[in-house]
């Protein structure tokens, strides 16, 4: 899959790199947007470059969030439901990496934004 930027009523993901092997690209969230929820098949790596994201993991027995602040790093365990939001009043940019294909997760995103 070649460089992909795919706009969103919430911001933008970009896609930098797809393969069977290994998805990376970027999430950017407007101010006061969230995602919907959603999981990965596969660990999934967020790295935050600008602004804070509030990331609500909901676990077997518990849902809880992390404020991820500009440089720290969560790793998000595979089929875990989250949902990634920006509730600053500012852009909130986040790099993702993650094992694996992301073509049919974004045709879902796609899908989802018709």
């Amino acid at each position: 899959m070649k460089t992909e930027i795919y706009e969103l009523p919430q911001g933008r993901i970009g896609i930098f790199h797809s393969d069977k092997n290994l998805s990376f690209g970027f999430l950017e969230l407007e101010e006061n947007q969230e995602l919907n929820k959603h999981s990965r098949p596969v660990d999934e790596e967020l790295i935050q470059i600008k602004g804070i994201s509030e990331i609500t993991l909901f676990e077997e027995t518990e849902t809880k969030t992390i404020m991820l602040k500009e440089g720290e790093k969560i790793i998000i365990p595979a089929n875990t439901e989250h949902i990634h939001a920006n509730k600053m009043n500012e852009k909130s940019l986040t790099f993702w990496k993650f094992e694996g294909d992301i073509t049919e997760i974004i045709d879902k995103i796609r899908e989802a934004n018709k």
